[in-house]
C-alpha cells in the first residue's frame, strides 16, 4: 500500500496512512518519502527528529515559534496519545479553529502539521513514545504557547474518558495566555 494523504477539517492539517509492509518477519513501515510529500504539496524540509516518552496524564502544549515556525510530521511508536493542532495563521479560512486526533500505535496513522500552529498532546495509556519530525529549528527565544484548557476553545480533551485525574505539565503549561489573549497581543481583531 502506498503512502496516502487525507485532508482533515482543519485547512492544511493532513492525516498520513504510511506505506507498511508486513510479513513473517514483522512489519516495515516507511513514514516519510522526499518525492511522495512534495507530490502532495508538503515541500517543507524535515531537518530534527525527536523521540518523547510520556508516562499517562502527561501533557504537552499547545506549543508554538512565533519566528522560525516549524512544521512537524508526528507518529506514536508504541501507546495512545490525544494530539492537537491549533491554527494560528490569521490568513488562513480556518485560523483559530483546532484538529484532534487520537494517535495509536496499533493505528499507524500519521499527522502532518504545518508551519504556524500550536501543537499539543496528551498520553491517554500508561506509557507512550511520540515520534516527530520538524522543520526549521528550534528556537528557544521565540517559543510560546496557548492555555491548553482555554474555556472558549473548549477543546475536547478525552480526560474522563481515559481516566486521567491528574494532569503531569510544566508550570509553563499551566500558565500560557487563553487564544483571545494572544490574539490580544499580536493585534489581531477576532
Amino acid at each position: 500500500m502506498p503512502i496516502t494523504f487525507r485532508k482533515t477539517d482543519v485547512q492544511d492539517v493532513l492525516i498520513i496512512e504510511p506505506h507498511m509492509f508486513p510479513d513473517d518477519r514483522g512489519l516495515y513501515k516507511k513514514c516519510y518519502e522526499k518525492q511522495v510529500y512534495l507530490h502532495a504539496g508538503i515541500d517543507c524540509e524535515f531537518t530534527e527528529t525527536s523521540d518523547i516518552y510520556s508516562c499517562k496524564g502527561a501533557l504537552r502544549g499547545l506549543h508554538y515559534q512565533q519566528n522560525y515556525s516549524q512544521a512537524k510530521l508526528l507518529h506514536v511508536i508504541s501507546g495512545c496519545i490525544f494530539d492537537v493542532a491549533l491554527d494560528l495563521r490569521p490568513q488562513s479560512s480556518t485560523f483559530g479553529k483546532y484538529h484532534t486526533e487520537l494517535l495509536s500505535a496499533e493505528e499507524n496513522k500519521v499527522i502532518f502539521v504545518p508551519e504556524g500552529f500550536a501543537h499539543g498532546f496528551i498520553t491517554l495509556s500508561e506509557e507512550a513514545t511520540f515520534s516527530y519530525q520538524c522543520s526549521g529549528k528550534y528556537d528557544p527565544e521565540s517559543c510560546g504557547g496557548i492555555l491548553w484548557s482555554d474555556p472558549e476553545l473548549n477543546i475536547p480533551w478525552p480526560l474522563e474518558e481515559y481516566g486521567i485525574e491528574n494532569i503531569i505539565s510544566t508550570d509553563k503549561d499551566k500558565n500560557w495566555p487563553t487564544f483571545r489573549d494572544y490574539c490580544k497581543s499580536e493585534g489581531i481583531v477576532l
